[in-house]
Order: C-alpha cells, then structure tokens, then sequence
C-alpha cells in the first residue's frame, strides 16, 4: 500500500487545513481518506510525481474492477425509432470502454467537493483522477465557473476505460416539471450529442441525466432521454455506432425497460 500512503501523505502536506483524529490503518478507510482528500481539493498545480503515482494506482484498481467493452453490448433493435443504434446497460458508468461516457455536472462544473459523496460527478472525477478537475477549471474560467442548464463541454477521461467525458448539467426540479426543464433536459442529452459528433465520438453512454439529486421524475426523464436521442439520430445516424443509456439501480434498470416495452409495437 505504498503508494496510497503515499498519495494521502502528500495531499494532508498540501492541505494544511485537514486534521485527520488518526491516520487510516486498513485499506478501506485509505481508499476512503484519499477519496476524500481528492474531493475537497480545489484544482492547481500538482507535482508530476504525485501524478505519475496517483495514475499508478487508479490504474491498479481499475485492473480489479469488471470492465465492460461497448463492443459486448448488444442494441435495443425493436420498433422505436434508431433503436438499432441505442443499448441499456446496468452498471458502474465508471467502468465502461467506451469513446465518451456523459457525466450529470453541476453548473460550476469543477465536480462534486462532498467527500465521497455517491453521486456520479462524483465518481467520475474520483476514479479518473486529479487531472480532470483541473482541465474542467481551465475550461470553466473561460465560462466564469458558470456552466448554463443544457450545455455541455468535453474532457479526456484521463484514468477512466472512457476515452472522454462530456460534462453537461440537467434541471434542478422543485416542484412540478415545467416546460422548461423539460426542454432544459432535452437540451442536455442533444448538445452532448452534438459535442461528441464534432469531436468524432463513435460510442457514448449517458447516466440518467437529472434524476438523482437533481429531482427530475425518473419516469418522465426516460421519455425525455429517448426523445432526444431519436431525433438527433434522425439526423445523425452515421455520425454514431452505439448510444447507451446507462443505468445504475433495478428501480432504473425497470423504468427504461417499461418503457422500451410500452413503446415497442413488435
């Protein structure tokens, strides 16, 4: 465990602020005192030494993790329209080979600063690497840390199977779903598309966009998910190979089936 001990030396060294009552002894409370140090660090300059061995270890863990190649996903192919381009998949997005994977971002667009907080911005920045919030600053000073609802910009996906990240923020619901945000959620799954067309992106996944913390009613955002991703590929359908919705939970996994189901006419 050297090089965790390592990583989490040096962050406390850089984080003069974070009193730790001990220093992590088993490998599970390490893995989760330098998740937690990677949360909460602003992005900056970092030694490429730190670098050199953070991406070491992420890509050690990665090896014990079960990665799924896009190429084993099999499409919908029913009656929905360009469904022979979409797939559903139940997983850890995180561990997904694929050209982009979609993160659901917040509108500063640096990641989630919550100490292992479970939502996928989280994972995402946690699992990729240090690297990714500090190329998401220098994208977001362009865009004076304000990311607009729908919009959506691309990274690398540094330490991730993805080749690429495309962050992009979905509607904050607070009551009842206004048209609004449900053009706002629309938005979001088209420009991701559209950035991954300019950028030659073959294969994508997206998360479902808004409705974690985000509280955009998940049997709506199936729809809305579908809708947009069949009329880009009205359009677009040379552009991509593979569009995967992504599922993570039963409860989710049972929505998109419901409705692949109830809108199929084989």
């Amino acid at each position: 465990m050297e090089k965790i001990d390592y990583l989490i030396d040096y962050l406390l060294k850089e984080n003069r602020e974070v009193k730790l009552d001990r220093l992590p002894q088993t490998e599970d409370e390490k893995k989760k005192v330098f998740r937690s140090l990677c949360n909460i660090r602003e992005p900056g300059e970092i030694s490429n030494e730190f670098l050199k061995v953070q991406d070491e270890y992420l890509q050690e863990e990665l090896k014990n993790k079960d990665v799924t190649d896009v190429k084993d996903i099999k499409t919908i192919n029913t009656s929905i329209k360009n469904s022979d381009k979409m797939c559903l998949w139940k997983g850890d997005i995180t561990t997904l080979k694929i050209d982009a994977i979609v993160n659901a971002a917040n509108s500063r667009g640096l990641g989630c600063f919550i100490p292992c907080h479970k939502c996928i911005d989280n994972q995402i920045h946690t699992f990729s690497g240090i690297e990714l919030r500090n190329e998401c600053d220098e994208i977001m000073k362009e865009k004076n840390y304000y990311l607009p609802t729908g919009e959506a910009f691309i990274t690398k996906g540094y330490n991730l199977p993805a080749k690429y990240v495309i962050h992009t923020v979905g509607p904050i619901v607070y009551g009842e779903v206004t048209k609004k945000e449900e053009d706002e959620l629309i938005n979001a799954y088209t420009n991701s598309l559209e950035e991954a067309k300019e950028h030659n992106i073959r294969t994508i996944a997206f998360p479902c966009i808004s409705t974690g913390e985000f509280r955009f009613p998940k049997d709506m955002a199936v729809k809305y998910a579908f809708l947009a991703v069949e009329k880009f590929l009205d359009k677009n359908r040379d552009s991509f190979d593979k569009i995967v919705f992504n599922v993570f939970s039963e409860e989710d996994c049972e929505i998109y089936e419901s409705y692949i189901k109830q809108n199929s006419r084989n």
